[in-house]
């Protein structure tokens, strides 16, 4: 089916859809967070220093923020313009005017800047109060004090000022104080650890990043917790941080193959974006959490055994898709979740079992098939809690539109294009636009259609096809039987005709219209007529002999 010029521009700009949330004015380039944890109670002490770039206009600098907590002080840092480094202009350490309040999403603190735009401006936030979300000061399991940060979706904001936004990513380092005999986990490496003076044993953990991540997966976590080595993989070494007790499951079934796992998506997509892997059980309240270069899996997993290979290689594959590459978007989740649903299993069959590879995508087409939200689009643009977003559209329909996308293109190409957007978008976010518009270029035939239908209209095929056999030709009655408001689709369809005597006839059949009838030549009497043997289309169909 071909799309005119207009139908065109019109599925482009759908598939770069944004909400209003992002602020074009900043960019927000590093973070410093400084954070103490007390020996006792929830409460903390911390500082951010924030750099940024005014991008335009003269307003304020706008930070996601809880009200929950008193700020100290916000003082101006060190600028530039041009090279030439400088002090803020009128300020006397404290910044005045900033101000807290009320915004359309949540609390934010609004910070005057005195800088044109392409200057990079630095701002310093010290604050402290009690976390009310984001960062959890509280016993583990077994009754032991931790401390772990959750932040998805946009949950930063409850424990450091913050774009709390995928559209925004920075660098971000951590100086974490804690109590005597804790350790402590973040992003990027480890840069020292150093006891604080006194004489109370607390020790200072300071972790950074050199790759922009955002804010969703920025993270601590700390307590006392055993440390297991998975040894070093293209220079990233890999961990496993748990609670001492847990320490003996670090070497046990789901982290068997890790090693593996990273091997094989660096050879599918490029190198492992980030300095090490560390593996921790926390106190997140997702079952795994794709932290950049620091996953957090579910407490309860390690001490129930119940944590599985295929939800390691899926946090795993987030780290190139969703951290690395990230949805420029919350309505574009699925570049994150469709992706590390469809890689997950791609690891089995890139370890020889296609079993499993199989069996996976069939769960994932029943989950998807059984939900609430067939009725909708992938590229919901009426839903404005990103929670709501984590649904089969975006992990079990995700990982069947690129698993479709990979037989519309071929193997070779299908790869050669998912490398290339990787490359392209590496530490910078993604739309569905940019997505479609890289693998058309490594297609050998126009896609338009196909993400048009697959991201834009809600539902599936439902197909009734009536078959029969006559003076040597096999004639195809099809017809679309979804319902109306999901669309008409359009479908390379497999049919494959298993004759009598043995043998079989593998044909593609274009489908385009609500019904047709298509006619093909067979050399033998086919016995039965299969739809998509091989399982390569999302869809459900109904096969009959007509007479």
């Amino acid at each position: 089916m071909s799309l005119s010029p207009v139908v065109l521009l019109q599925v482009a700009s759908a598939l770069a859809v944004m909400d209003d949330r992002v602020r074009p004015d900043q960019d927000i380039v590093h973070y410093h967070v400084a954070v103490q944890v007390p020996d006792t109670g929830r409460g903390i002490s911390a500082s951010v220093r924030i750099q940024y770039v005014v991008r335009g206009g003269r307003g304020p600098l706008v930070l996601d923020f809880d009200s929950v907590f008193m700020v100290d002080s916000v003082t101006d840092g060190r600028a530039s313009r041009g090279g030439e480094e400088r002090r803020g202009e009128a300020r006397s350490g404290n910044v005045g005017r900033w101000r807290l309040a009320k915004g359309p999403d949540g609390w934010e603190l609004r910070i005057p800047h005195w800088g044109d735009p392409g200057d990079t401006l630095e701002v310093t936030v010290a604050y402290h109060g009690r976390p009310r979300d984001g960062l959890f000061i509280q016993p583990n399991v077994y009754g032991e004090r931790t401390a772990f940060a959750d932040n998805w979706p946009n949950r930063a904001r409850y424990w450091f000022p913050c774009e709390d936004h995928p559209s925004d990513k920075a660098t971000v380092s951590f100086d974490v104080t804690v109590p005597a005999g804790w350790r402590v986990v973040a992003n990027g490496a480890l840069a020292g650890v150093d006891t604080v003076p006194g004489g109370s044993g607390r020790a200072r953990w300071t972790w950074a990043t050199r790759r922009s991540v955002p804010t969703y997966t920025m993270v601590i976590g700390a307590g006392p917790l055993a440390v297991t080595s998975l040894g070093d993989v293209a220079g990233a070494e890999q961990s496993v941080w748990t609670f001492r007790r847990d320490s003996a499951f670090a070497v046990e079934g789901p982290f068997r193959r890790a090693r593996e796992m990273v091997e094989a998506y660096s050879r599918m997509i490029g190198p492992f974006p980030y300095e090490k892997l560390a593996h921790v059980q926390a106190s997140t309240r997702f079952g795994g959490m794709e932290n950049s270069s620091a996953i957090f899996y579910a407490e309860r997993s390690f001490t129930q055994r119940s944590l599985d290979e295929g939800t390691v290689a899926h946090e795993i594959a987030h780290q190139w898709f969703g951290d690395a590459v990230t949805e420029g978007d919350w309505h574009h989740l699925w570049l994150s979740e469709g992706f590390a649903s469809y890689l997950e299993p791609m690891f089995f069959e890139q370890a020889g079992e296609l079993t499993t590879f199989r069996a996976s995508m069939e769960r994932k087409r029943r989950v998807y098939l059984a939900s609430d939200v067939v009725d909708r689009p992938v590229i919901d643009t009426t839903v404005r809690d990103p929670f709501d977003l984590l649904n089969a559209n975006n992990y079990s329909k995700g990982a069947w539109i690129l698993h479709m996308l990979r037989h519309e293109m071929g193997d070779a190409a299908f790869l050669d294009g998912l490398r290339a957007y990787y490359l392209a978008l590496r530490d910078s976010t993604a739309l569905s636009s940019d997505l479609a518009a890289i693998m058309e270029r490594y297609s050998d035939k126009p896609l338009e259609s196909f993400f048009r239908q697959w991201l834009l209209q809600p539902g599936y095929p439902r197909l009734e096809v009536a078959w029969r056999y006559a003076e040597g030709e096999v004639t195809l009655e099809i017809a679309q039987t979804q319902p109306a408001a999901w669309g008409q689709f359009a479908l390379s369809l497999p049919v494959r005709a298993e004759l009598v005597g043995g043998g079989r006839l593998d044909l593609v059949v274009p489908v385009t219209a609500r019904t047709e009838v298509v006619k093909r030549p067979v050399e033998a009497t086919p016995g039965s007529v299969v739809l998509d043997p091989e399982g390569t289309l999302l869809m459900e169909a109904v096969v009959t002999r007509g007479r």
